[in-house]
């Protein structure tokens, strides 16, 4: 698990080589490699998903492991998309550092609070199979926990509607547009919609 855990935290290494790929492209060559905020994000998703590719363990494990990497990269650009807009004393370069260093730190910081998150219960395809969402914190590691399992269980894959339903537990439904048609998938979210007996309302804002 140390091995797998040392790919991840090297992202941030990777990111760093990556970025300065695109921005030598996507700049004039007299111009210094930096990357957006945004862009940053997108480059940290995408590596993400090209470590899970490439690192060594356990199927679950690479899954928790990508989550936890993919969380972290959200939180950093919600910490950070207006950093060149807020302070216009900051570089596209220094908010770039910043996204790298908040990165690691909150990578780290997730790791040391387990469980990660995980998939239990069955294929989603009813109530009584319905994808259940462990070890999240809250909302905004659950829902997007939601997300990643059908980037893995079925790519190409839209959503459409959603509906949250609290009757016999607490569940996110959710419609997706598929080459088959509409086709729909439960996720039992308890244990991450109440957290120390308080309901997570995040849940419940419009997507």
């Amino acid at each position: 698990m140390e091995l797998i855990m040392k790919f991840f935290l090297r992202i941030g290494f990777l990111l760093l080589a990556f970025g300065g790929f695109f921005a030598a492209r996507a700049t004039p060559i007299d111009s210094p490699p930096t990357l957006t905020v945004g862009q940053m994000h997108g480059s940290c998703q995408n590596t993400c998903w090209a470590v899970r590719e490439g690192a060594k363990g356990s199927e679950s494990l690479r899954d928790s492991l990508t989550l936890t990497c993919l969380n972290a990269c959200f939180k950093c650009f919600l910490q950070l998309r207006s950093c060149s807009q807020s302070n216009a004393n900051s570089a596209p370069s220094e908010c770039a550092a910043a996204f790298l260093q908040c990165y690691k730190q909150s990578f780290a910081e997730r790791l040391k609070s387990k469980p990660l998150v995980s998939f239990d219960g069955g294929d989603g395809h009813s109530r009584e199979m319905a994808v259940k969402i462990v070890g999240a914190a809250n909302s905004l590691e659950g829902v997007p926990a939601e997300d990643f399992w059908i980037q893995l269980k079925h790519p190409g894959w839209r959503k459409k509607e959603r509906r949250f339903v609290k009757e016999g537990g607490f569940y996110d439904v959710i419609v997706y547009d598929t080459p088959n048609g509409p086709q729909t998938v439960w996720f039992d979210v308890k244990d991450f919609y109440v957290k120390n007996g308080e309901e997570d309302l995040r849940l419940l804002a419009p997507k």
